[in-house]
């Protein structure tokens, strides 16, 4: 990627605190992005989306009660196509499973796990900008495809899932023993 990659591209930061969205502000600089916005409340965001267009969205899981997934809720329920299909990258310290199956359903595109790193923003960012996954809007759901597997190499592929039972990293399992007949 190079830097004019990015030049053109508008990016909105919700964030609470004004110390991680001035790191987060400062990690998209480097990669020379065309404008940033940066909001503090759910509110302020939701605002901010009604008035401009944004190629991407950083959210975080904000402590307080105003949580992040509101936002998230918001822009995949809108009847606008467009907003309904910015790509939301969740930036959080809560990397249970819970929390990341939460966000996943939720609509999220790309979970960043905090402590940040410019590699690790660069890498989300070019995913869901530039590698988008098929947009799903159905009455359950609506976000991108919740189905992606990394494979051994670390490439990411598309796959369904499938009722074989796959073995990675195992030896072969011992057959169960066979009856004999008399």
């Amino acid at each position: 990627m190079t830097e004019e990659t990015f030049h053109n591209k508008k990016i909105l930061i919700l964030d609470d605190d004004r110390y991680m969205a001035g790191i987060l502000r400062s990690i998209l600089e480097i990669f020379n992005i065309g404008h940033i916005s940066l909001t503090a409340s759910t509110d302020e965001a939701i605002k901010s989306l009604q008035n401009r267009t944004f190629d991407c969205v950083f959210v975080d899981n904000l402590i307080s009660a105003d949580n992040g997934m509101k936002l998230v809720e918001y822009v995949r329920k809108s009847q606008d196509d467009q907003k309904r299909k910015i790509p939301i990258i969740l930036c959080t310290a809560f990397t249970g499973l819970r929390s990341i199956l939460t966000a996943r359903d939720t609509g999220v595109t790309e979970v960043l796990a905090k402590p940040i790193s410019p590699d690790q923003v660069m890498n989300k960012l070019s995913n869901a900008l530039f590698n988008p996954r098929p947009f799903i809007l159905c009455d359950v759901y609506t976000g991108p495809d919740r189905r992606r597997r990394i494979n051994r190499d670390g490439d990411v592929k598309e796959k369904r899932r499938t009722e074989e039972i796959i073995l990675e990293d195992t030896e072969e399992l011992p057959l169960p023993p066979q009856e004999t007949t008399s």
